[in-house]
């Protein structure tokens, strides 16, 4: 059987005794996108630029923060609960895109309560098509590591990942990059073409997101651990039922200039 075969460096280039890698040229990559976007969209609504430049901040510490802990916790507690010192490591490789969900939604409302005192849902509907577009950068960081490896398949595209072993593999990572890509047009597209209520982005992000990532589950590698589900599937279920409840609540009502809300600030 024919299949993909992909074995890429890891690191980008070297400078000095410093090497710059493709995983964190595609965070750093993500972070800035997410950036770009959020300043169009606030911006666009009369929202002063410094407000922006401090929403970038507080997002870059929940991602990397939250993504840590989410590491330690769900998936490798054992491990660093021996080893305690070895947490604040994180160029050692380990974080968890769960957990970095939590870090951002805790760091967001930090956000929303502390410097531009809008609701929560304000700034998260503001929020959510970047971080659909980081997720996806971090998707390809994932694949240029040859790591989250998917199942054993004889599908057409299946990828040999040639540095971990020798089986043609479900190209998971590829899959979810391109649908966070997707992700981020439709909520873009949403945003613009039917200014829909607060709420209903982020409910549509939290569904859009975490219910195709709770079936991707199912092409992973990666042990059963409760219902018969996998980690990041359990992990998937909470949010799924927010978002759920978030569109169930707000409805589907167009709202003209439904964007703006209350009077934008003007400078941090």
């Amino acid at each position: 059987m024919n299949a993909i075969h992909w074995a890429p460096d890891p690191v980008v280039f070297v400078l000095g005794q410093r090497e710059f890698t493709w995983y964190a040229l595609l965070f750093v990559s993500g972070l800035l996108g997410a950036y770009v976007i959020a300043a169009r969209t606030m911006m666009a609504e009369g929202v002063d630029i410094g407000y922006v430049n401090v929403l970038l901040i507080f997002v870059a510490l929940g991602v990397v923060i939250g993504a840590r802990l989410g590491e330690v916790v769900f998936y490798q507690w054992s491990y660093y609960r021996a080893r305690p010192r070895e947490i604040l490591n994180i160029w050692q490789g380990g974080l968890a895109s769960h957990g970095a969900a939590i870090g951002i939604a805790s760091m967001l409302w930090l956000y929303a309560r502390l410097v531009v005192r809008k609701p929560f849902f304000w700034v998260a509907d503001r929020a959510v098509m970047g971080i659909a577009f980081a997720a996806a950068c971090v998707r390809f960081g994932n694949l240029m590591n040859s790591e989250i490896l998917g199942k054993p398949t004889s599908v057409p595209w299946a990828v040999v990942f040639d540095r971990v072993d020798s089986v043609p593999r479900h190209p998971v990572q590829v899959y979810e990059g391109l649908w966070y890509i997707a992700l981020c047009l439709a909520l873009l597209l949403t945003r613009q073409r039917w200014a829909p209520p607060q709420g209903i982005l982020s409910g549509l992000f939290l569904v859009g997101m975490f219910l195709p990532r709770f079936f991707l589950e199912f092409a992973k590698e990666g042990p059963v651990v409760f219902a018969g589900m996998n980690t990041g599937q359990a992990l998937s279920v909470p949010p799924i039922i927010v978002g759920a409840l978030l569109l169930g609540q707000s409805g589907w009502r167009t709202k003209p200039s439904a964007r703006s809300g209350a009077a934008a600030p003007r400078s941090p």
